[in-house]
């Protein structure tokens, strides 16, 4: 097919938010062509000559008119977005927006963290009971709280190693977590997990959780703000919450489907769509 695969995602260090390299984690994993690092899609090179991929993440409104948008969402509710080849977007609400600018987009809704588990089958052989998984922003946050807990792990999300993190997120029975793909990641591999506050200090209005949610058909949730945690806090909370904790596994199914049969660049997981 490509021979070459240009992607945008943001990347600043030696190591970064594990959102955000997914994008070239998942390409590497689905595409038999070299992935090459778009500088930014509003570049004069790449937003005139070169078409290019815009993924994982809240970064649609990067786009240019030569991108194609794979699996992005919004921010904020009323984001600017300029027009682009839409295949698939993160969910219902970037739909609706990119419908209310005017702009043509098929119904095909998806976070591509969501196909991990037909990419990557961590080995676990030993379960902690609970997994905090922080925002990067909210990490000093928790891991200097004093918790009350048995049996629990905190992940941090500033990486350099895919696998590595998914596997910390994987050998826990439940997740709590302020960060979107913390629990995006969970519910891919069907363990049961909350998007819960530790902070205000995450960028934008909330409208990435429920873009995500609402494409597995999760409505009217309302994240708790924890200062504290403790086992008997998590047992309400699971037990308070248990409608949320979980997509129904045939709509993830169907969400992977789709979002394979959408991705140009996917040559190695036909098989499976």
């Amino acid at each position: 097919m490509f021979k070459f695969v240009f992607l945008f995602w943001w990347s600043k260090s030696n190591k970064d938010n594990f959102g955000d390299i997914l994008t070239p984690y998942i390409a590497k994993k689905i595409s038999n062509s070299q992935i090459i690092k778009v500088s930014h899609p509003m570049h004069f090179i790449y937003r005139r000559w070169i078409k290019h991929y815009v993924c994982v993440g809240s970064i649609i409104n990067t786009a240019s008119t030569n991108s194609i948008v794979w699996g992005s969402g919004i921010i904020h509710n009323n984001q600017n977005i300029r027009r682009a080849k839409f295949l698939a977007v993160r969910g219902p609400r970037t739909h609706q927006r990119i419908k209310e600018l005017g702009y043509q987009i098929n119904n095909v809704y998806g976070d591509p963290a969501l196909i991990l588990p037909l990419i990557f089958k961590p080995t676990v052989n030993q379960f902690k009971k609970i997994g905090i998984v922080p925002h990067i922003v909210d990490f000093n946050i928790v891991n200097n709280v004093d918790l009350s807990l048995d049996n629990y792990t905190i992940v941090n999300l500033l990486t350099n190693n895919i696998e590595q993190t998914v596997k910390a997120i994987c050998i826990n029975e439940k997740v709590i977590s302020s960060s979107l793909h913390g629990l995006i990641v969970a519910h891919a591999y069907g363990i049961p997990a909350l998007w819960v506050k530790f902070s205000d200090n995450l960028a934008g209005d909330d409208t990435k959780f429920y873009d995500y949610l609402e494409s597995v058909q999760i409505f009217n949730y309302t994240p708790p703000f924890l200062n504290t945690v403790s086992d008997l806090i998590l047992d309400e909370l699971f037990k308070n919450y248990s409608n949320f904790i979980l997509p129904k596994k045939e709509i993830v199914n169907s969400i992977q489907i789709d979002l394979l049969n959408t991705c140009p660049f996917n040559d190695k997981l036909k098989t499976l769509v």
